[in-house]
């Protein structure tokens, strides 16, 4: 099994997609944006909050910039108000100005926060920091934003000034209160040995052979379609509306018809932000189950299969090969000279290294073409469903012994005894077990570090 990247590469990336269809959701919905008299809360910020936290300033980067997109998209109507329309370059009369302000004060708000998150998760008490970063996080975006506002669009009378009459109202407290206890509280969680446990699967879930793979490809022509889709009913709809209030003597401008279809069009991102939010939990829920499916055959010290899946697998691969007439290839079975001395002597430690040194020289030696399974202790089998000649297999047992030979504790070098039985039509996995125990033993009376072929 292939190590595991300490980064988390894969769950962070799903992590970071997550947050993106996030922050699509909030930023079209009443979730980033809702008044319950006498509070009124924006919360569509979070997710960069979030991304820096958990993940990075250039994630938080990336979800900022997204976070502009989307109030550019909504800025582009002509039923915003003036003020909010300074964010869309096509109406503000400055579209260099607009696209810093959206985008440009959104990304610059991640990567700070970002990096001052990796700072204060450094400190001894990193989780106030935490705490604390997240109650200014929103101050800190209205300062950005308001301070583009000036620079860029003077004449609006919006200034960074703004923010100081802002800090201390009471809808502004409570929202940075709710912010800095739901990043604490996630972040909290990212800490804890069950979501380590969970990544540590799902990394590990990419690197055995046994894994289902996911084609990139497949999913972009999937996602592509869905796309195309999703905007044919959308203008389907927008032509629906358009009939329906025609045939009631209610005919649209085109202001009015751009303004539907712009509505009708932020509803269609909402929907497949869930969308994507759902796939994303399926198949990580699939990699997490193929991962537990996998582990529990797989003998934990030396990831070779354990005896019940050897056999299991043994079944499978001999029933495909039951029906040719040519040698069938040879079952083979290994076991390590004086295994107790070596745990006596040097302690169980080094015999667990012994016994995972072995299972590596067996599947390094033996390639992909052998299904290796441990039998218990420190004995192991392999299954060699191939049309292998005498003079080969020996080649190759002799390469195995010569690589466990370089297993050594001061002096001493492991050595090991093996037997060999050629397969037969008829046999089954169990019989061919027994046959091949006896020259296993046959080879450990002639002296062991030797092997025997049979019959």
């Amino acid at each position: 099994m292939e190590n595991v990247s300490a980064q988390h590469r894969f769950t962070d990336r799903y992590l970071l997609a997550a947050l993106m269809a996030i922050e699509l959701l909030m930023s079209f919905s009443f979730l980033g944006y809702f008044h319950v008299e006498p509070i009124s809360l924006t919360i569509a910020y979070l997710p960069v909050l979030l991304a820096g936290a958990l993940l990075g300033p250039w994630e938080a980067a990336a979800v900022g910039t997204l976070f502009g997109l989307t109030s550019m998209w909504k800025a582009s109507a002509s039923y915003v108000m003036p003020s909010d329309q300074l964010f869309s370059p096509l109406f503000s009369g400055n579209p260099l100005g607009s696209l810093l302000l959206s985008m440009g004060s959104r990304a610059l708000f991640g990567l700070i926060t970002g990096l001052l998150y990796a700072g204060v998760k450094r400190l001894r008490h990193s989780g106030i920091g935490v705490g604390l970063l997240s109650y200014f996080g929103r101050p800190i975006h209205s300062f950005l934003v308001y301070s583009a506002m000036a620079l860029f669009f003077p004449a609006a009378g919006f200034g960074p000034g703004i923010i100081v009459r802002q800090f201390f109202n009471q809808s502004d407290v409570l929202s940075n209160l709710g912010t800095a206890a739901f990043v604490l509280l996630v972040w909290g969680a990212s800490r804890t040995q069950t979501w380590h446990k969970f990544q540590q699967r799902i990394e590990l879930s990419f690197s055995i052979r046994t894994r289902e793979r996911y084609r990139r490809l497949t999913i972009a022509v999937v996602a592509g379609v869905a796309l195309v889709a999703a905007f044919a009913v959308t203008v389907y709809f927008v032509h629906r509306i358009d009939y329906v209030l025609s045939e009631k003597g209610i005919d649209l401008s085109e202001t009015s018809y751009a303004d539907i279809m712009h509505l009708q069009v932020q509803f269609m991102l909402g929907i497949m932000s869930l969308m994507v939010l759902m796939v994303l939990f399926l198949v990580l829920n699939r990699h997490y189950n193929s991962y537990m499916a996998y582990e529990g055959k797989i003998d934990f010290l030396t990831s070779a299969m354990t005896r019940r899946a050897f056999f299991s697998a043994c079944s499978r691969a001999l029933k495909s090969v039951q029906n040719q007439t040519s040698p069938l290839g040879y079952f083979i079975m290994v076991d390590l000279d004086r295994f107790k001395e070596i745990n006596d002597q040097y302690g169980h430690p080094e015999g667990d290294r012994a016994l995972q040194g072995v299972a590596h020289c067996l599947k390094e030696t033996m390639g992909e073409r052998c299904i290796i399974g441990r039998m218990g202790g420190d004995e192991f089998a392999a299954l060699l469903c191939e049309n292998v000649p005498a003079d080969e297999l020996e080649a190759s047992l002799k390469l195995f012994q010569a690589r466990v030979h370089r297993i050594n504790w001061r002096e001493q070098h492991l050595t090991c005894s093996i037997g060999a039985y050629p397969i037969r039509p008829g046999l089954s996995p169990e019989e061919l077990y027994q046959e091949t125990d006896r020259l296993l033993y046959a080879a450990k009376e002639q002296g062991r570090d030797r092997y025997v072929i049979g019959p």
